[in-house]
């Protein structure tokens, strides 16, 4: 008779078996989304089936990331600060303070088990999240002096490179932050260089209605289920529409116009045409 397993298999190895896949996840929060928010999305037919590309929007909330991940068709790359990523090492840092009681006597006999379920739950988040296309990086990272920094930088830039020539789709938000009032914000000109260093296209959206909905008074205040979130997918700009000029004037222009496009398409979705055109004239 063949001898039974029965080995206890590891935290870390349970944390991967409980990491709900990406489709499911989607579907679900699809489902919850449409029965208690309104939704209006339009233009998916404009994001490429397959091969590299960049998704880029306005940021006006948290509630971006959802609606983006929801309603593309493929998977999307998310780029998010690292400490998402490291959920297990500030936990532990609080658990474990000066003055905590598990560092008291015979409490603290529990701290290599504690520890254990803490690291697997932040290995379980970081699971979590690059199976839904996040990736972690360092903001405003300094490293030991400007030129490290610069060197970081540039390291990051071409990584991104390398995942658009691989066939990723990646979201970018070329104003670098969220809102703090709604409005949107000037673009800063990394999507635009990417995608000329990468020669894949660029599709521009504008969503509107999300300002400060992931908050306690849009929740307490019922708004978060009364407003209309319109999200608008425009047409690619694709590397024969980028201007024809050194890179760092191209880099210029193409961000203008993006941001241009991306502004119409926050306020009407049937700007989508106009602007585009108006793009065809580079």
């Amino acid at each position: 008779m063949k001898e039974q397993n029965t080995e206890i298999p590891d935290l870390q190895s349970l944390a991967r078996l409980f990491t709900i896949p990406r489709e499911s996840a989607r579907q679900l929060l699809k489902l919850l989304m449409e029965y208690f928010l309104h939704i209006e999305v339009t233009g998916t037919e404009n994001i490429p089936i397959g091969g590299g590309g960049i998704l880029i929007c306005n940021h006006t909330d948290l509630m971006d990331v959802p609606v983006q991940g929801v309603y593309c068709p493929r998977k999307l790359i998310y780029l998010g600060k690292a400490e998402l990523f490291e959920a297990d090492r500030e936990f532990k840092q609080w658990l474990f303070k000066e003055g905590s009681p598990l560092n008291l006597p015979g409490v603290s006999l529990l701290k290599p088990l504690i520890e254990k379920a803490v690291e697997a739950y932040g290995y379980a988040q970081k699971t979590q999240l690059l199976e839904w296309g996040g990736h972690p990086i360092i903001r405003n990272h300094h490293g030991e002096g400007a030129r490290a920094a610069v060197e970081y930088y540039q390291d990051l830039e071409n990584f991104m490179v390398d995942l658009l020539k691989q066939g990723h789709l990646l979201s970018v938000y070329p104003e670098g932050t969220r809102s703090d009032t709604g409005v949107m914000g000037p673009f800063k000109g990394l999507a635009a260089k990417l995608a000329i260093r990468a020669q894949v296209p660029i599709i521009p959206s504008g969503i509107s209605g999300a300002f400060q909905l992931l908050s306690p008074a849009s929740l307490l205040t019922g708004r978060l289920f009364r407003t209309t979130i319109k999200y608008n997918i425009g047409q690619p700009f694709m590397p024969s529409d980028f201007p024809k000029t050194e890179e760092k004037k191209a880099v210029k222009e193409l961000t203008s116009l993006l941001e241009k496009q991306v502004y119409a398409l926050s306020l009407h979705a049937e700007r989508r045409e106009k602007v585009r055109n108006r793009a065809r004239v580079l």
